[in-house]
């Protein structure tokens, strides 16, 4: 398992940056809780293609998350991974209404699905 701890000062810009196919209906998202908003703020995500500028199908990518340090504590905030097994009624900005797993699908598959991947941070502003 990777470390999920993170360390910062008051003002201090960091990102944490994902792998990500949204033609595979993979999708990264920031869930509640939210961070404590005096300690750390999130500043937006962004998108960045592997193809570059031109769109190519099938093609992944990697999304950057930004957070703002604020001030002295420590925070935890959850980022949950969903694959099209794992979360039925998401959108690349709209995360699935629930977090369970999702119903069986109706491909054939008998195996049930496992709930999303999700990842706890913890920050430590100092």
């Amino acid at each position: 398992m990777k470390d999920t701890s993170i360390t910062a000062e008051p003002g201090e810009r960091f990102t944490l940056t994902v792998d990500q196919n949204a033609s595979t209906r993979e999708y990264w998202y920031l869930v509640d809780p939210e961070p404590d908003s005096s300690v750390l703020v999130s500043r937006g995500q962004d998108y960045a293609s592997d193809s570059g500028d031109e769109p190519v199908a099938g093609a992944g990518g990697r999304l950057t998350f930004t957070f703002e340090a604020k001030g002295k504590g420590t925070t935890q905030f959850t980022l949950l991974h969903c694959t099209f097994t794992t979360c039925q009624g998401n959108t690349s900005t709209l995360p699935p209404e629930t977090t369970g797993p999702s119903a069986t699908p109706t491909t054939g598959a008998t195996t049930p699905s496992q709930a999303p991947e999700r990842i706890t941070y913890t920050v430590t502003v100092n």
